[in-house]
């Protein structure tokens, strides 16, 4: 390999991992959703471990007469700052339960959690005199882990990280921002300090290891939670691939399919597509050569019907159904539906001219516009999307009339107007369509 090839090889690696594919809608809810069930969790979380601490502080403490005042202190900040903590829990949960400030609630909440713990320590330091290099012997340092756990909750890496730059520059600050002290003044220090290392002071701490397991535990318990969803949405997904065109089965979402299942009428623009002559590409061509044509065929079917939006309902052999309008009518269904015949004849002409097909590539494009029985059907074995109604029937008349007038590309009157080209298709005459009772006026492009 040469230095060149090994520059473009490490460039297209580079690209490639830092290409994040994009989500669709129906993930893009999911995640939301998850979200949201996340804050919820996450503020109940607090409000728990809240309760929990600051009842351990009122036992521990109840009918100990303190006489140090720098104690007495220290435990009216520490509840003060549990009630905060369980406030925080509770306005979190609530906004979440309203759908408010999703996004930004996380970052929030994690902020305001550390404001709260280093602000105790803080008030320790600053207010009380304490030294900031002994800020591991007060309880409350122990809600730092407490706190990022309730922010692993939401299963966001940068959150994380975030979460751990705060706590590691707060306690820096704490620890190295008013000096080191030597020996015999830590010594001193701590003996000022033994109580924080009594019996009551230890239980707290045992409270706290038992508030951060429940978190881990819910932290885990959410992880499963959205594994089991993920695990059922794909399924489901897969299921729907079997039987549902493909362009439609990643959008749907679960009303959307229990309104395919029930059934609906709905406007849509119908466009069928045929090879002409196809049976003397079968008879000259052998078995692989015949499947790589059929193949190159749907490919440009796909293509064209990607481009404008067509949700190809299945192929046929040689032809293909492609539909306009579902899941939804669309504004400009029917101008969609014209351009795509018109690209696909182009896409077929530019085949001819590649392979040198002799005869080269005819269609037959039929186009109508109107109401369809559109839904999926059949029982649980053998499930089936379709659309019925005399629409697609008169669809299908349209195309094989392509042959009578010498045209590959036909649509109805009603076609034509919907999409607003008048002036861009000219009538044709030809038979009555078979089937059909009405009349139909049938057009062809003037520049075909």
């Amino acid at each position: 390999m040469t230095p060149r090839s090994r520059i473009r090889a490490a460039v297209g690696f580079v690209n490639a991992l830092r290409t994040t594919p994009a989500l669709s809608d129906a993930t893009h809810r999911l995640i939301r959703e998850a979200d949201t069930s996340a804050l919820q969790r996450a503020g109940m979380a607090r409000m728990v471990t809240a309760g929990l601490l600051l009842l351990a502080v009122v036992v521990t403490t109840a009918g100990i007469e303190l006489d140090n005042p720098v104690a007495r202190k220290q435990i009216r900040a520490a509840e003060l700052t549990l009630v905060l903590f369980g406030a925080l829990g509770w306005v979190g949960a609530w906004l979440a339960s309203k759908r408010v400030g999703i996004e930004r609630l996380p970052v929030v909440t994690a902020i305001l959690d550390a404001l709260l713990v280093l602000g105790n320590l803080a008030y320790s330091h600053w207010g009380l005199g304490i030294p900031g290099s002994l800020f591991a012997a007060f309880p409350v340092a122990w809600v730092v882990p407490i706190t990022m756990a309730a922010a692993a909750i939401h299963y966001q890496p940068r959150l994380q990280a975030f979460v751990a730059a705060i706590y590691v520059a707060g306690l820096s600050l704490l620890t190295f921002g008013s000096g080191f002290l030597t020996a015999a003044e830590r010594q001193e220090d701590l003996a000022a300090l033994q109580g924080l290392f009594s019996t009551q002071a230890n239980a707290v701490r045992i409270v706290m290891v038992f508030a951060a397991a429940l978190i881990l535990i819910l932290v885990a318990r959410q992880g499963r939670l959205m594994l089991e969803r993920a695990v059922r949405e794909t399924t489901l997904r897969a299921n729907l691939t079997r039987y549902l065109p493909r362009e439609l089965a990643p959008i749907l979402t679960d009303q959307a399919f229990a309104s395919l299942r029930q059934g609906r009428r709905i406007p849509v623009t119908v466009m069928f597509v045929d090879i002409r002559a196809s049976t003397t590409f079968g008879e000259t061509m052998e078995p692989a050569q015949l499947a790589i044509f059929i193949t190159s065929f749907r490919r440009r079917v796909l293509r064209a019907a990607s481009r404008h939006g067509g949700v190809i309902d299945k192929f046929t052999g040689d032809g293909a159904l492609i539909l306009f309008g579902v899941p939804g009518a669309q504004e400009g269904d029917a101008r969609r539906a014209l351009a795509c015949g018109r690209t696909l004849l182009t896409l077929i002409e530019r085949w001819n001219v590649k392979r040198g097909f002799n005869p080269p590539v005819r269609l037959g494009i039929g186009i109508h516009t109107g109401d369809v029985f559109c839904g999926v059907v059949g029982d649980e074995s053998r499930l089936e999307f379709t659309v019925v109604g005399e629409t697609v029937n008169i669809g299908s008349r349209i195309e094989q009339a392509t042959k009578a007038v010498d045209c590959e590309l036909l649509a109805s009157q009603e076609t034509v107007v919907a999409a607003g080209e008048e002036d861009l298709w000219t009538e044709v005459e030809c038979d009555p369509l078979p089937g059909v009772t009405r009349r139909m006026v049938l057009m062809r492009p003037k520049l075909l």
